[in-house]
């Protein structure tokens, strides 16, 4: 994944921190101009890094533990005076606080924007809400079920695949899902088959492995509409067998809508790609074509 979308993320998450804090500190301008509470959390910082110090070098902290321990009430008690005992930042992420990332990881929050900021670029900024799409999901409440039941999972199957005609409401589920994905804190990528494989034919010319990774990398890939992009020579097929094997082998989870069927597959593609897509270990497969029922082998 490029660094400038991390980057551009991270800012977004930052800016909310820095917002938060500000609130905080006009809610607490009373207590910033109160000459005695200033003197105490100076004093108050001061212990907690002697007693940092001391704790390094195995010293007894005790009489620091005692001080610190005063001073706080005495702070308390000013902050109570201004009714501002209970006033902290309000973070929109609890979890981080607003800073992206927990113990060097990334946090929910950070993913989620990063998310969204890929998304602005897919032309798939319009996603859709499970909840609702049910209620009205008739025949296919088993498979939008079944599919929202699968987005809260450890994905043990890692590859979707979402076969009908046109006009059945496969990228429609698509979307559900990656909303669902989403508000979970999953990093998700949407693309379609047709700007994909532009991007196997540019890597072909430049050898440009970060547009490769794009695709073999990011933790959860959906792809629209396979089957509707030129077949390149030398180039569709190889590297959309490497993106689909890369991701079985990483356990990346992997979502394709279509038109075509199995036959379909095997026969545009190659056996190679569609033992992949049908294998019954690691894969789901289904139809929607309005009855709600897994494509058989």
């Amino acid at each position: 994944m490029k660094q400038s979308i991390i980057q551009s993320a991270l800012v977004k998450i930052q800016e909310n921190k820095r917002h938060a804090e500000e609130e905080y500190e006009k809610a607490i301008a009373p207590l910033l101009q109160n000459d005695e509470y200033q003197k105490l959390n100076r004093k108050l910082t001061q212990l907690v890094i002697e007693k940092a110090r001391a704790e390094a070098y195995n010293e007894n902290t005790q009489n620091l533990m005692v001080e610190i321990k005063n001073l706080e009430q005495k702070i308390d008690a000013i902050k109570k005076k201004y009714s501002l005992q209970d006033v902290q930042p309000i973070y929109k992420c609890k979890k981080c606080k607003d800073e992206g990332y927990i113990n060097g990881q990334m946090c929910s929050c950070l993913k989620k924007e990063i998310s969204n900021t890929i998304l602005q670029g897919s032309g798939f900024e319009k996603l859709e809400n499970f909840e609702d799409a049910i209620k009205t999901s008739g025949n296919l409440h088993d498979t939008y079920a079944l599919m929202q039941k699968w987005c809260k999972s450890d994905f043990k199957k890692n590859l979707i695949y979402l076969a009908g005609a046109t006009g059945v409401g496969k990228t429609y589920l698509m979307r559900c899902m990656a909303n669902e994905l989403i508000s979970r804190g999953r990093l998700v990528k949407i693309t379609t088959a047709y700007q994909m494989n532009r991007d196997f034919k540019e890597f072909s010319k430049t050898n440009n492995e970060e547009l490769l990774k794009n695709y073999t990398d990011t933790e959860i890939l959906f792809i629209d509409d396979l089957g509707t992009e030129p077949l390149f020579k030398d180039v569709t097929i190889e590297n959309l067998y490497i993106v689909i094997n890369e991701r079985k082998m990483k356990k990346l989870p992997t979502i394709i809508t279509s038109n075509l069927t199995l036959d379909n597959i095997r026969d545009r593609y190659d056996e190679r790609i569609f033992s992949r897509i049908v294998d019954r270990e690691t894969s789901i497969t289904l139809l929607l074509d309005g009855e709600d029922k897994r494509i058989k082998k």
